[in-house]
């Protein structure tokens, strides 16, 4: 059986402007900002996935770690804005079957208390302490 290539991880994109969004980012699922650090100043902030087709490489699933200390080994999903640290760890298991196919963004007003109906996992909210909005990152696997 032949899988689709799965997301293996997500670079850090930083930009100045909106203009220099790449165009394979993460998107955001009903078309609110993609920017990660969107209500917070410091530079634009997107998501790019990485693929892969070896299955030992490939992401079962993501982490958000949010902490006082820069981490010089990662890119921070806050650059610029102060405040905590904010990364994106993916999670690899060899022995899982199921691997991330797809993501996306969901900004919503409100927490999301259970994965959204379609998807197969979620993050904790990223923007965890920061107020206004909340973002997470689901995705889909096969």
């Amino acid at each position: 059986m032949n899988l689709p290539a799965s997301t293996s991880n997500l670079k850090v994109v930083y930009g100045d402007a909106p203009s220099q969004a790449p165009s394979d980012r993460v998107r955001e699922l009903t078309g609110l900002s993609d920017d990660i650090n969107y209500q917070f100043g410091g530079k634009y902030v997107w998501l790019v996935p990485q693929y892969t087709e070896d299955v030992g490489s490939a992401a079962t699933g993501f982490d958000i770690v949010i902490q006082g200390e820069s981490d010089p080994a990662l890119d921070d999903l806050a650059k610029g804005a102060g405040g905590d640290y904010r990364y994106i760890i993916p999670r690899t298991n060899q022995q899982e079957e199921r691997k991330v196919t797809q993501v996306i963004l969901l900004r919503r007003d409100s927490s999301i208390g259970q994965v959204p109906a379609g998807w197969d996992g979620i993050t904790i909210d990223i923007n965890k302490g920061r107020g206004k909005t909340f973002l997470y990152l689901a995705w889909k696997t096969i």
